[in-house]
């Protein structure tokens, strides 16, 4: 696995409330992640890949374009979910829904540096 892609994958983690980040193939497989020993990083990243199906349906169907990040937030934590072009997407796991701008910046600062480090394999 690319160790540029997990530094990158780190620095969501070193926000407070990060339980996962991972780069996420278009097939629902994790390519690379960082995460608690807790989570199932495998069944998170199937989940969250039908979710980005729904965003990109429902963007479709309102004539909107594609997703650019899907957010979702719960009760305890937040989700987001950001395409990194047709090969997949990356996605973060928090449990406090205060560090959903700093996780956005995040997402925002390292796109293209991850969108490259997923071409690169």
């Amino acid at each position: 696995m690319s160790t540029g892609m997990q530094d990158l994958l780190s620095k969501f983690r070193a926000i407070r409330g990060v339980g996962m980040a991972a780069v996420v193939g278009a097939d629902g497989l994790v390519i690379e992640s960082v995460h608690r020993p807790e989570v199932d990083a495998d069944a998170l990243a199937a989940v969250a890949t039908n979710g980005l199906l729904l965003a990109e349906a429902l963007g479709r169907q309102m004539e909107r374009g594609g997703a650019l990040q899907t957010i979702i937030e719960y009760e305890s934590g937040v989700v987001l979910i950001e395409p990194l072009g047709d090969e997949g997407m990356v996605l973060v796991i928090s449990d406090d829904r205060n560090d959903l701008g700093r996780i956005r910046f995040t997402a925002k600062q390292y796109k293209s540096d991850l969108v490259d480090a997923l071409a690169a394999i």
